[in-house]
């Protein structure tokens, strides 16, 4: 068998790998769409209340926004600008982190596994998660909390180590490649 084909085992494999990918991708797309439809949902409501559309029939779906366990608003119209905006933040991270998992899965199903644009986007979802860890932080300060826990600095902290060994591995690979 030449060096460079695919064994039928591994030939298995990286099929299993590309329909889970494709299963991931489509389940983000989902997430989406459904999380765009309720946030549009929530505004709708909110500004039909804000206009005097009329005080809420009991057994009604309400809507709330919780932008830390410590800070729950009925209407956006009354989040304070800082919150809104650390919220807006925390929103665009998480986007964006939903854009890097989708943009991984498409690499994986691709075929591409330790290339350098898969471990970019495991090191940036790991700033993502560091940087939910500073907003939901700096979100419990503004409520004047001091229970501050670091778990999610210390798993975007990880990740983004564990992309910086995959990097300096793939070097090391790339290396050997090109010695005789």
């Amino acid at each position: 068998m030449n060096a460079n084909e695919i064994s039928p085992k591994a030939g298995s494999r990286l099929t299993r790998i590309k329909i889970v990918s494709r299963i991931f991708r489509v389940l983000i797309g989902i997430l989406v769409v459904m999380w765009v439809l309720l946030s549009a949902l929530f505004v709708l409501v909110s500004v039909k209340d804000a206009m005097g559309g009329g005080q809420p029939m009991s057994g009604t779906m309400q809507f709330h926004i919780s932008l830390s366990p410590h800070q729950t608003y009925i209407s956006p119209f009354d989040v304070p600008l800082p919150v809104l905006l650390f919220g807006a933040v925390q929103l665009c991270l998480v986007g964006f982190g939903l854009i890097l998992l989708n943009r991984l899965f498409a690499l994986y199903e691709r075929g591409d596994f330790f290339k350098t644009g898969n471990i970019r986007c495991i090191k940036y979802l790991g700033l993502v998660i560091a940087g939910l860890w500073l907003t939901q932080t700096i979100l419990e300060l503004m409520a004047h909390q001091n229970n501050i826990e670091g778990s999610g600095l210390v798993y975007g902290v990880l990740v983004v180590f564990i992309a910086w060994i995959m990097d300096e591995g793939r070097k090391i690979q790339e290396e050997q490649e090109l010695t005789v």
